[in-house]
C-alpha cells in the first residue's frame, strides 16, 4: 500500500525536485515560488461555477447545493435588499453568489496553511520593530 507522502507528493515548477516541506512557499533547490495548493476541496458534490451562476436568481445556488433554508433566507433577503435600496440590493446579490460559489468548497486546510505562510512573512517585519 503506498503511503500518503508518495500519493499526494509536491515537485518544484522550475527544475522538477520534489518538494519534502509541507508548507513551503519556494523551492529549496533552485529557490523558485512553489504553485499555491488546491484551494478548493475535491469531496464536494456540487460544482461551484455551476452555483454561482443559478444564483443570477438569488437562492438559487444554494438550492442546487441542498441548502434549502439557506436559499430561502437569501432570496427573500436580496428580494427585500433590492426593494429597500438597488446598490446595497447588487451589493447582496453577489455576496449571495460569492457564499453559493465558495461555502463548503474552499479547503480549511489550504486557508490556515495561507494564514500561516503570511504571519511568518510578517513576523520578522514586526520584531524589528523598536519597544
Amino acid at each position: 500500500m503506498p503511503d500518503s507522502a508518495s500519493i499526494n507528493a509536491r515537485f518544484c515548477s522550475q527544475c522538477g525536485q520534489a518538494v519534502t516541506v509541507l508548507d513551503a512557499s519556494f523551492c529549496k533547490e533552485c529557490g523558485a515560488p512553489l504553485a499555491g495548493t488546491l484551494w478548493l476541496s475535491q469531496e464536494i458534490s456540487w460544482r461551484p461555477v455551476t452555483a454561482f451562476f443559478l444564483s443570477l436568481v438569488p437562492g438559487l445556488g444554494q438550492f442546487y447545493k441542498g441548502r434549502r433554508g439557506a436559499a430561502i433566507v437569501w432570496f427573500f433577503g436580496v428580494t427585500f435588499a433590492y426593494q429597500a435600496s438597488p446598490p446595497l440590493g447588487f451589493l447582496l446579490h453577489l455576496i449571495c453568489a460569492g457564499n453559493a460559489a465558495f461555502a463548503g468548497a474552499i479547503r480549511e486546510e489550504a486557508v490556515a496553511r495561507s494564514a500561516r505562510a503570511n504571519a511568518s512573512r510578517a513576523l520578522p517585519a514586526a520584531a524589528r520593530r523598536p519597544q
